[in-house]
């Protein structure tokens, strides 16, 4: 593996700028990765928190319930950041979100409970392959999911594969860790499930390079932004017998 990188996550920021006053309290400016996971755990940080916020505000359906799907809760971090726009858009929608190791998630109960959002929040414990299924049930738009638990190739791509069928054209899948770590035979982890992807289903990506920390980077995927630019499927294609 590549040397880590951790100077892309921002601590020595104005705290008044985050969206949740508990995550503002809880981040620390001092301190190396160390700190970070005793006050925060894994999560993006500074000034991801911010981007994933505003995204889904702007991406949000005014006219639907909204399903937000987020892989790898850690202690609730992201999950407060994404249950705190769905809050304050005052519009219909939830978080589901699942982590593997249940003493984590019971953290993450905790402290989404004390941000205030608990309500915006719906919690699975599992490997995120066997509960993504039950996740995904229902007929709300997902306008953004945010896949951020087992890095390794084979299980981004396959969490990935089982949201798509639940998105609409202009969906945008969030991926962190997007930064090229892997060397010579290792898997090539995050950076190359997103070229998987692409080769496998098409869409469009945004690197977000010099944001999040070891590994740092965040990537938006999107099938395609506007509907009238969506081919139609194959079997609805009806040929000209005019001639």
């Amino acid at each position: 593996m590549r040397a880590p990188i951790f100077d892309y996550r921002i601590t020595d920021y104005d705290r008044a700028l985050l969206p949740s006053e508990f995550l503002a309290a809880a981040d620390r400016a001092e301190g190396g990765p160390d700190d970070w996971i005793a006050s925060s755990g894994r999560s993006i940080g500074y000034p991801g928190w911010g981007l994933l916020y505003h995204l889904l505000l702007c991406r949000l359906d005014p006219a639907a319930p909204n399903l937000v799907v987020e892989t790898g809760t850690n202690v609730g971090s992201s999950t407060i950041v994404l249950a705190k726009a769905l809050a304050d858009s005052g519009r219909p929608g939830v978080v589901r979100t699942v982590e593997i190791d249940p003493d984590i998630a019971a953290q993450a109960r905790a402290n989404v409970k004390e941000a205030g959002v608990a309500a915006r929040v719906e919690f699975y414990v599992g490997d995120s392959l066997g509960r993504l299924p039950e996740m995904l049930a229902g007929d709300d738009p997902i306008p953004v999911a945010f896949l951020d638990g087992n890095h390794f190739h084979d299980h981004v791509v396959a969490e990935f594969e089982l949201v798509l069928p639940r998105l609409s054209h202009d969906s945008i899948v969030v991926f962190d860790n997007t930064y090229l770590i892997a060397e010579g035979d290792e898997d090539p982890r995050v950076h190359g499930a997103l070229r998987t992807i692409v080769a496998r289903h098409g869409g469009h990506l945004v690197n977000l390079p010099f944001c999040s920390w070891y590994t740092p980077g965040i990537a938006l995927w999107q099938r395609q932004p506007f509907d009238d630019m969506v081919p139609p499927a194959p079997d609805s294609f009806v040929p000209d017998k005019s001639g």
